[in-house]
């Protein structure tokens, strides 16, 4: 596995599952991925309706949020890629990259909890549980 695909991989599996402050004003955390999906939804209202007053602020709040943070997590996961993995042989290095990504998926899947006001029964709903 080559680093550029394993940088990609990592960001990819962080866009999914790693909790990122939302709105930044309420103690809110949810991963990018559900950021994307709700400013898609409000993109596509906002198509078929119009953008004036709060559609359109919150279309650019949410998809400013994605690409911040997906921006964010990318460097992240390149640094960890460039620094740390990239000095490993080619085999070693893909399954570091899949033992990174698995440990990743299982800490965010069943241990973090992610608080938001976006989800249908819960304020502090697990992964599984926000995407259902």
């Amino acid at each position: 596995m080559n680093p550029r695909l394993a940088t990609c991989l990592i960001w990819l599996t962080l866009v999914m599952v790693w909790p990122v402050s939302m709105l930044g004003l309420d103690g809110s955390f949810t991963p990018v991925a559900r950021f994307i999906q709700l400013a898609s939804a409000l993109s596509w209202l906002g198509f078929l309706e119009g953008t004036e007053g709060m559609v359109g602020l919150f279309i650019g709040l949410l998809w400013g949020h994605a690409v911040v943070y997906g921006a964010v997590l990318f460097a992240i996961s390149f640094a960890f890629v460039r620094l740390g993995l990239a000095r490993l042989p080619g085999g070693l290095r893909a399954g570091a990259a899949v033992a990174v990504m698995a440990a990743v998926i299982l800490w965010c899947v069943f241990i973090a909890e992610y608080n938001t006001q976006f989800h249908h029964s819960s304020p502090h709903a697990s992964w599984l549980e926000l995407y259902r």
